[in-house]
């Protein structure tokens, strides 16, 4: 092992940070809160505190957050997650953001104040980089001023790549770009240079009912760069669930820190692999804060559930098989988002029984997790060639 390579990096994604200077926690935000889809963001302040202190206390090399930075772009959930994060930055430690699609230029960005909610400014996409300036704005090796992706050197043969998606061109890289990135990857290669690339959106297809506004619209084109200078790994976000795949380059997509089980990533680089393994934070300043978390996961699984026990397709099941099957599957939707692996003891005549059922959105959802269930998803180890 080449000590002067080795990085010790780590990772959070879709934290969705909102402010409390436009939060109150009142009456609209619980509103709004009983229809959204899992996000604690009722703590999100104590979350963020949480792993930033994990963060401090950790001393990796490098924190890398790819995207999703704030609830809906909300400026003021930039400006004072910018100061968190500048804390971490002065006390030696490399950070680097991209915007994800809830960053840059929202029509939803809301403040909450008692029973209302009302118009705050968003943010366009320099004023990103102007507030985040000091995570990898200021120190890259390449700037595409077409997209906003940035490369910057992390050791002497260990390059980052964050490609951004959403500066300009919504979930795609223009091909511009596209032409620039192979340019600048080829002085790479030729160096004997190596890249960790890093998106919001998916540069593979994680899920078949999960493809439009999550892969990459014109991933085949990154795919191929990527293949031709051997870039191994991508590391990327934006569909909340933990999940491994790989096509000839491998990609992770490390579930939001703001839901359940609230993971970040470790990645530990030595020069010869990419070493991954995720962690559940732990948030002491809230009492009970993994049941509050669990909770707010499992009510969106059951409010997904009971929409479809409402089709005639069911209305012959008694109460008691309806609880049955409910149960099963806010627990299978728990494993998958988790990455974990599902113990099939006493699920084997459900598994069957919803593997069987006419097409529906939530039939098919089953369907698909059932493909991942059955492995766990949570860490894995990437030698380079």
């Amino acid at each position: 092992m080449d000590i002067f390579n080795k990085k010790r990096i780590m990772l959070a994604t879709d934290i969705h940070y909102l402010s409390k200077r436009i939060n109150d926690r009142g009456e609209a935000f619980k509103e709004a809160m009983a229809k959204g889809d899992g996000k604690v963001v009722a703590y999100i302040e104590e979350i963020v505190d949480a792993f930033l202190n994990e963060v401090k206390k950790r001393r990796p090399d490098v924190l890398i957050l790819p995207g999703d930075l704030t609830f809906n772009g909300e400026r003021k959930s930039h400006e004072d997650l910018s100061d968190k994060l500048r804390d971490i930055s002065e006390s030696g430690i490399s950070v680097y953001v991209i915007p994800g699609n809830h960053d840059i230029n929202c029509n939803k960005s809301v403040g909450f104040l008692g029973e209302d909610t009302y118009s705050v400014d968003s943010v366009s996409a320099e004023e990103f980089r102007e507030i985040y300036s000091f995570c990898g704005y200021e120190d890259y090796e390449y700037f595409d001023k077409y997209s906003g992706s940035y490369i910057v050197r992390l050791t002497p043969n260990l390059y980052l790549l964050m490609l951004d998606t959403n500066s300009y061109e919504r979930n795609r890289v223009g091909e511009e770009s596209i032409a620039r990135l192979d340019n600048v990857l080829n002085k790479i290669y030729k160096s004997e240079g190596r890249v960790l690339a890093v998106s919001h959106q998916n540069i593979l297809e994680h899920n078949s009912i999960f493809t439009k506004g999550f892969v990459i619209e014109n991933a085949d084109r990154i795919r191929e760069i990527y293949r031709k200078y051997n870039i191994p790994l991508n590391l990327s976000g934006h569909m909340h669930i933990q999940h491994i795949m790989s096509e000839g380059i491998v990609e992770i997509v490390t579930s939001s820190l703001a839901v359940s089980p609230n993971h970040f990533a470790n990645i530990i680089y030595d020069g010869s692999s990419f070493d991954y393994f995720t962690e559940s934070l732990k948030v002491e300043a809230v009492e009970n804060f993994n049941e509050i978390s669990k909770k707010e996961f499992e009510n969106v699984g059951a409010r997904q559930i009971s929409r479809l026990f409402k089709s005639d397709e069911f209305k012959d099941l008694s109460s008691e098989r309806i609880k049955e099957l409910n149960d099963a599957f806010i627990k299978m939707n728990e494993v998958y988002f988790a990455g974990d692996m599902l113990q099939t003891e006493g699920l084997e005549e459900i598994i069957n029984f919803w593997k069987s059922q006419n097409e529906s959105y939530t039939s098919a959802y089953i369907k698909s997790i059932l493909q991942s269930v059955f492995k766990e998803q949570k860490s894995c180890k990437i030698l380079i060639k």
